[in-house]
């Protein structure tokens, strides 16, 4: 099953002639722990969004290709990073002129009265052109009734106006809108209008706790971190026991990110009581973390 799944993959890819820097940032998206689904979704934008770029270039007719997306699933799933290589990628292929990511939500787009949503919404979507905007948690602009049926003014009117402004950009802008699975599904519900200008929504699934153990790996890596062989057996465990308890508001890789500087600080505390002269500890003392440090953390989380 795993060798089908692979192959589906590798078809799933890229295979031809690319430029050294988007070859460069599939390969960074490759190195990505988990998120093989959402690996596989971009690759076929990328095949998607080189040919209509070849099309512009030769003058061809191309049709009203949109390439707005919404992003579902839990947090700390790599939505923001994966928008911000759409970015990079669409600028490699031409098709955005910068290629930035702006990061928003509700309350960096809704005025506090009615009639100055839509200004702040126009100098949002201004910021962003040429490049991504990415609406977090965008479920808070319920618009005309959210998930209580209740109306919303100005998250009608914020969202009265992205639409139109995405619509009028579209050759300008991609727009990302993100958000929890099921609250995303009602947003779809309340604002019928979004569905007929995003091209493709992608679900990104929770780490398992293989997957988060190997981000947390990553993080000492990347950290110069020396970590026991006592303390990777506890923090595995850990990791495995909150994974299995995990629910749609589990952080995932935020999670361990908070774990792993947790464990620093705990560490800290440790050398500073046991080391009074801190001139003594080697430069392996500063970056073990042991068992010790788990033990502690545990303990007191």
């Amino acid at each position: 099953m795993s060798l089908n799944i692979e192959r589906r993959r590798e078809r799933s890819r890229p295979t031809s002639k690319r430029g050294a820097d988007l070859q460069a940032i599939i390969d960074e998206i490759e190195e990505l722990v988990g998120l093989d689904p959402v690996k596989s979704e971009i690759y076929r934008i990328i095949d998607f969004a080189r040919i209509i770029a070849l099309k512009k270039e030769r003058d061809l007719p191309v049709s009203n290709a949109s390439f707005h997306m919404i992003f579902t699933g839990p947090p700390g799933t790599g939505k923001t990073t994966i928008a911000r290589y759409v970015g990079r990628i669409f600028y490699e292929i031409n098709l955005l002129r910068k290629g930035h990511l702006v990061e928003t939500d509700r309350e960096g787009m809704v005025g506090q009265h009615l009639g100055d949503t839509a200004k702040i919404v126009k100098d949002k979507v201004k910021d962003a052109l040429d490049g991504v905007l990415f609406v977090d948690e965008a479920y808070t602009l319920s618009g005309g009734g959210g998930p209580t049926g209740k109306t919303d003014p100005f998250g009608q009117e914020a969202m009265d106006t992205l639409l139109k402004e995405m619509e009028d950009k579209r050759d300008r802008l991609v727009c990302v809108f993100a958000g929890y699975t099921s609250e995303m599904r009602r947003f779809l519900d309340v604002n019928p209008g979004l569905r007929s200008r995003v091209s493709r929504t992608i679900e990104f699934p929770s780490y398992s706790g293989d997957e988060l153990f190997d981000i947390f790996k990553m993080m000492t890596e990347k950290n110069k971190m020396i970590v026991t062989d006592e303390a990777f057996h506890e923090v595995k465990k850990h990791i495995d026991d909150i994974a299995r308890s995990a629910d749609e508001n589990f952080g995932n890789a935020r999670e361990v990110r908070q774990l792993f500087e947790t464990l620093q600080t705990v560490q800290a505390e440790r050398l500073a009581y046991d080391h009074p002269n801190l001139e003594d500890l080697t430069n392996d003392d500063l970056m073990t973390i042991n068992g010790d440090d788990i033990a502690y953390y545990l303990d007191h989380i």
